[in-house]
């Protein structure tokens, strides 16, 4: 592990520790983790940095909520109402709402770390030519099997595509996992047409969720896998530091980021912890997640309304 000297968003020096001692909440990783606040846009960045070794060694054979085995009729009932009720009611407010903010209803897009394609397959749905890029083979199996994707193993900045060739690029929970999203970002650039949009969803550090369970926060607790919460300055600065014209923010889906505050509360209710238990445990633990969910709605509402989610929406464009 290397010490880390700058921010990942804006080049800001770092300053004091805001998240100490953080633990793995998927017992992947063993040691004990750190965040160090930025000077400048006041994201927090994880120091040290894991090494590239380490990273991968990070993310469980299952980490996708569709790589989760169904072995039995209990599972495909649990599986088939949360991806019928919850799921899908997001994903399908993620296209209305990509398609209001940039005015695209069809075009060229990439998904870049869409993993399985459980959100991709919506775009899909409603006119877009969707490819999925991600760096596990395994989530692609299942975008290319399971929902007819077409996809690309690799990294964005790694890979061969075209310049001026999407018209939409996407980064839906990505950016925080990048040890250098300017690389990344500055590739989006690249292989974007002329008002080109990109789309990321990400966590916000200097959300309400964050203030109030501090290292239990759901996204903290995703170290080391995330390196890097930003807040809305930090997302601005890196968006516009990559040659972007930051066009504006919304807050998630509040049904999702009700999901983060019960997962930031319940942590056994996570899909990739409770998966591994046996079926009446895994039920009892996922039942106990969609009630805190309930709880938390008013909270997130509250959150989204204010502007301080626990997760936001950042659009801009490649400009002539």
């Amino acid at each position: 592990m290397a010490a880390n000297k700058q921010c990942l968003f804006c080049d800001g020096e770092l300053g004091e520790i805001v998240f100490k001692g953080v633990r793995d909440r998927l017992g992947v990783s063993k040691k004990e983790w750190n965040f160090r606040r930025c000077t400048q846009c006041g994201s927090a960045i994880l120091d040290p940095m894991p090494t590239l070794e380490e990273l991968l060694e990070a993310y469980p054979p299952i980490y996708h909520v569709d790589q989760v085995p169904q072995t039995n009729w209990l599972h495909r009932l649990q599986h088939e109402l949360e991806t019928r009720f919850f799921y899908e009611p997001i994903y399908r407010s993620s296209v209305r709402q990509v398609q209001r903010v940039t005015g695209l209803r069809t075009g060229r897009m990439l998904d870049v770390g869409g993993g399985t394609g459980h959100k991709s397959v919506f775009f899909q749905y409603a006119g877009f030519d969707v490819t999925v890029l991600d760096p596990d083979e395994r989530a692609l199996k299942v975008a290319r099997e399971r929902f007819g994707l077409k996809t690309i193993c690799g990294l964005l900045e790694e890979v061969d595509l075209p310049e001026n060739s999407f018209d939409l690029v996407g980064f839906w929970f990505v950016i925080e996992h990048l040890p250098e999203p300017q690389k990344t970002l500055k590739a989006a650039y690249r292989i974007l047409k002329p008002n080109g949009w990109i789309v990321a969803l990400v966590p916000i550090v200097d959300s309400w969720q964050a203030r109030l369970f501090k290292t239990r926060w759901l996204s903290v607790r995703e170290a080391p896998r995330h390196v890097g919460l930003p807040t809305v300055n930090g997302m601005r600065r890196l968006l516009e530091g990559c040659g972007f014209t930051f066009k504006g923010w919304e807050s998630q889906n509040i049904w999702d980021i009700a999901g983060y505050f019960a997962l930031s509360l319940i942590p056994q209710a996570t899909t990739t912890v409770a998966c591994t238990q046996p079926t009446v445990v895994r039920f009892f633990w996922r039942s106990v997640g969609i009630l805190a969910t309930l709880i938390g709605l008013p909270f997130s509402w509250l959150e989204a309304l204010y502007g301080y989610p626990s997760a936001g929406v950042f659009f801009a464009q490649r400009m002539e």
